[in-house]
Order: structure tokens, then C-alpha cells, then sequence
């Protein structure tokens, strides 16, 4: 049962540790992407997180340590920020409209920096840094209803066939036998089933399907910095990150029949579970970025992978209602009325190493007064591995199969107009899923921005425009057929910031 479950409940978690990915759904819905970041600073934000070569700002260390060395004076800044989520669902022809708003810190963190004044010095500064960054933001409501000539149960019938009733799944299976949803087929020994709904979707009827999706939650990552600049030609830097992340889902999954059920007299069930995800990892950074010529940078930076502690706490309930009817008379049976299973309690403990990420990038300046600047990054899930391995032996092979290497572009442009900055940026995220794995997902987002700066102080103000298409499953890929999650995610940030 352990193995299981973990199989269900873990896909949640893999793209949670991604920088600018988000979150997957359980292999029983398929897999789904959540909200986008707007790490680090607003600046960052807005010239589209294109910073490998750039560098001197904190958010960018989330990416290229080398920015450290960039720095020659002393820093603190803070930057809340707001996030709006809008999701378009459109299933079997019914389209529903979800929404979801926020509010947090995305980035609060310090620089000190320290000029090297001996004469003739090679090495002209060391710079240290503590800055936290909100990597991923989870928020987001889903709702996608529609009819459909297959049901969950037929899912529930699939993963219980072959298995005693004893030693059925309590969180899901378990409970839909409880209830009366499925039954043993007689002459099977106990091990073969059969559901209440199966004759009438046979027979051409529908059921209504509904599932209420609310996610809840975030990711950041807190890193300890050193810096240093060579020669004014080259900029170096390490950081050792301790990222953190909490998640919260609670899944509402409700059929109701689009037929009057006169054999058993079924008027809805509903299958609710939930899945709270705590932890913490670390990860190393290293980088540097070189200055080709007075206009021209060029920017690398290798990240480790991040190795996490993860608690997963679960439950489900399953809950059928039931008219009276002839098969079932007032009094007799036990499924008349609502029929409530038992709410079970799970935890799981585990371990998950996301893969390395490597990026490099060119920034060129011109007239030291506009920036333009692009990034390259590549990443491969499929590298992703949980522990314990024997209990997620299955687990493992599917993401080998599911996912593939991802390429990330970057591209920003800042035009200074003292004391005034004008910024732009794009960035665009192919599809991680392998080919044949059933799913596609491209992802873009649009950002703009502006800054003032005022004595030692500055302000910058970000919007970013997140946009992409998912698919959804609501049950087993090979029973249900995939909604569509048109996604737009608004991110507005400010910065606040002060050199000394």
C-alpha cells in the first residue's frame, strides 16, 4: 500500500524544484503545471531573468553567483510582491473559469561589500551575500467539470482487480467498496469487481464530473554568497543554497449521474483528498562572467543538484448518496442514504535529488547606457530520482520515461535615461515531457518594468505575464480524456532598495 501511494502522491513535489518550473499533479490525473516565480528583484523580474551575464542584482543569484562580484558597494533590499492566476478549463465541451490571488515577500536579502584598496591589486573586491529568493509560488484554484462516458470507478475497478478485498488501497479502492460504488463479482473469489455505473455507461449514458482543485503554498531558496572581482575582467562565485518549500492541496472530485439510477439509485459520490508537502534541501552554485570587451560579457554558471528532505502527510474520503429503489428498499441494505467511508491518515517520508542545471549567457553594453542580454539554459528531469529506491523503484522509471531534457531561453533589455531605467524581457520554456509520454506543455512569459534611482536608494517596479497550455487528466490517462488548463498568471514586484 506504501509504494502505492507514494506512487500517487509524489508527482507533486517533482517540478517544485525547478528555479522557473512548477508543480506536477499525481499519475492518476496525469501531470499539471502550476504557478510561475517571480524570483528575486524586480529588475531581475523585468529584463526577464536574462542575468548570466549581467549580474548586480539579487535575484540573479539565484542563477549566476558571478553577479556577486559585480557589486562595489554595500546593498539591502526587499521586494513583496503580487501574483493573480487565471485558469480557463475547458473539458468534454464545458469550460470553467478559475482564479487565484496572493501576496508575499519575493526577495529580501544583504551584500557587503569590500573594495581591495593596496595599489596594483589584481583581486579589486570580495563580496558576501545572504539573500532570499521565492523561487515558486503554488497558488491556484482549478475548476473543470464536464460529462463523460467513463467514470472513476471504472479506474477504481481497474487498480482493484486481482487484489482481495482485505488488501485493497484504504485511502481509495478500499473505500469505494465500503460505500458500494464497486462490488466483488460473484463466482470471483473475492478478487474481481464490478461497479454501479458500469451498465449504464455501457448503455450510452453520461456522468457529470466535476473536480475542485485548490493549491496552496510556495518555494524559496536562501543563499549564502562569496564574490570577487579579478582584474576588472573577471567576476567569480559560489553560493551554498538551502531551499525550502511547503505545499498544500486539497482535491474535490464529484460524479454525479446524468440518468435516473433506477437499479441501484446513485446520486453523486465524491472523492476528496489532500496532500501537505513540507521540507528542505541544499544545492551548490559556482559561475563567472567575463568581460570579452568593454561592450561584451559572457556569463556560465553550473548548479548542483538539490538534495531534499520531503514529509508528505495525506487523505482521502470517499462518500456516496443513494435514493431508495427497489434493489436497495427503505431498511434494507446498507446504501441507502449518503454512505461515508473512513477518513484516512497517511505520512511518508523520502528523499528526492533534482537534477544539475548548467546555463550561459552574453550581455553587451552599449555606450553604458543599455543593456541587452540572453540566456541559455538546459535541465533534464528525467535525472530526477526519489530514495528510498525500493520503495520507488516504479516511480523512478516513469519519470525516466515521462520526462526529457528542457532548454530555457532568456532575453532582457535595459535602456538608462539617469535617473531613470526603462526595462523589457521574454522568456520561453520548451516541453520537459518525453515524446509519447501524452503530454505537452510550452510556457512563455512577457515582462516590463522601470526603476528610479534617488540618492543612495532606488525603486523598481516589475509586471510579468506568465502564459501557457496544460493537459489535465482526472483519473487513469487510459480511461479519461484530458482537459485543457489555459493558464495566464499576472506577477506585479517592487523593489526597495538602499546602497551604502
Amino acid at each position: 500500500m506504501k509504494t502505492r501511494f507514494v506512487h500517487r502522491v509524489i508527482y507533486p513535489v517533482l517540478f517544485c524544484f525547478s528555479t522557473l518550473n512548477a508543480i506536477a499533479q499525481t499519475p492518476d490525473d496525469a501531470f499539471r503545471y502550476s504557478s510561475l516565480s517571480t524570483d528575486g528583484t524586480a529588475r531581475f523580474m523585468a529584463m526577464g531573468g536574462a542575468f548570466t551575464a549581467v549580474g548586480g542584482d539579487m535575484g540573479a543569484l539565484t542563477f549566476n553567483p558571478a553577479g556577486l562580484g559585480v557589486f562595489i558597494k554595500s546593498q539591502f533590499c526587499f521586494t513583496p510582491g503580487f501574483t493573480m492566476e487565471n485558469v480557463n478549463s475547458s473539458y468534454n465541451g464545458t469550460s470553467m473559469v478559475g482564479q487565484q490571488s496572493a501576496m508575499a515577500v519575493q526577495n529580501l536579502g544583504w551584500v557587503g561589500s569590500w573594495r581591495n584598496r593596496k595599489d596594483g591589486a589584481l583581486w579589486k573586491n570580495i563580496n558576501f551575500a545572504i539573500v532570499y529568493n521565492r523561487t515558486n509560488d503554488f497558488n491556484a484554484n482549478y475548476t473543470i467539470s464536464g460529462n463523460s462516458k467513463n467514470s472513476m470507478l471504472d479506474a477504481f475497478v481497474n487498480n482493484a482487480n486481482g487484489t482481495d478485498s482485505a488488501n485493497l488501497d484504504p485511502f481509495s479502492t478500499s473505500q469505494a467498496l465500503y460505500t458500494g460504488l464497486i462490488n466483488t463479482i460473484p463466482g470471483s473469489n473475492g478478487t474481481q469487481y464490478q461497479n454501479v455505473v458500469d451498465a449504464f455507461l455501457n448503455n450510452g449514458q453520461t456522468m457529470n464530473q466535476q473536480d475542485i482543485i485548490s493549491n496552496s503554498g510556495s518555494m524559496g531558496e536562501t543563499d549564502i554568497s562569496i564574490g570577487s572581482n579579478y582584474n576588472d575582467k573577471l567576476d567569480i562565485g559560489a553560493s551554498f543554497g538551502i531551499a525550502d518549500i511547503r505545499f498544500s492541496q486539497i482535491n474535490s472530485y464529484t460524479e454525479t449521474p446524468n440518468y435516473n439510477d433506477t437499479l441501484y439509485g446513485l446520486q453523486n459520490f465524491n472523492y476528496t483528498t489532500t496532500l501537505n508537502t513540507t521540507g528542505f534541501g541544499f544545492n551548490f552554485k559556482i559561475g563567472a562572467i567575463y568581460r570579452i570587451t568593454d561592450w561584451l560579457r559572457a556569463g556560465a554558471a553550473v548548479h548542483t543538484p538539490t538534495w531534499f528532505n520531503l514529509t508528505d502527510n495525506y487523505t482521502g474520503l470517499i462518500t456516496a448518496t443513494y435514493n431508495n429503489t427497489n434493489y436497495f428498499p427503505t431498511g434494507a441494505g446498507t446504501y441507502y442514504g449518503t454512505q461515508n467511508g473512513s477518513t484516512m491518515n497517511g505520512s511518508y517520508n523520502y528523499t528526492l535529488t533534482t537534477p544539475m542545471r548548467a546555463m550561459g549567457g552574453l550581455a553587451a553594453i552599449i555606450h553604458h547606457q543599455a543593456i541587452i542580454s540572453a540566456d541559455y539554459e538546459w535541465v533534464n528531469y528525467s535525472l530526477s530520482q526519489f530514495a528510498p529506491s525500493t520503495d520507488l523503484y516504479v516511480v523512478n522509471q516513469a519519470i525516466i520515461t515521462t520526462y526529457a531534457p528542457q532548454s530555457n531561453i532568456r532575453v532582457g533589455a535595459e535602456l538608462v535615461l539617469f535617473p531613470f531605467s526603462l526595462r523589457a524581457g521574454y522568456q520561453y520554456f520548451t516541453n520537459p515531457y518525453a515524446a509519447g509520454a501524452g503530454n505537452a506543455s510550452l510556457k512563455q512569459c512577457f515582462s516590463a518594468g522601470a526603476g528610479i534611482k534617488f540618492g543612495r536608494c532606488f525603486l523598481d517596479l516589475a509586471y510579468m505575464l506568465t502564459e501557457y497550455n496544460e493537459s489535465y487528466f482526472l483519473y487513469d490517462p487510459a480511461i479519461a480524456n484530458a482537459a485543457t488548463n489555459n493558464v495566464a498568471l499576472s506577477s506585479v514586484a517592487c523593489t526597495f532598495g538602499v546602497n551604502f
